[in-house]
């Protein structure tokens, strides 16, 4: 199944992925009540969950390791 992610680097990109959360180049995004339309599919759409893959901010509590 293909995605849409929204938000953070990855914005716009469709990947193969499901469940509660897609991993995109060290990156989370979270699912949502939402779809997208891209490419004549409606797609699932997951949020950028902030700073899990920026080079700051990022400490022992961060769940994004």
């Amino acid at each position: 199944m293909d995605v849409l992610l929204r938000g953070g680097p990855g914005d716009g990109q469709v990947v193969p992925g499901g469940g509660e959360t897609v991993v995109w180049q060290a990156c989370l995004y979270e699912i949502t009540r939402e779809y997208g339309h891209r490419h004549g599919l409606d797609l699932r759409v997951y949020r950028h969950h902030p700073d899990c893959c920026e080079p700051f901010g990022r400490g022992a509590e961060d769940r994004c390791e």
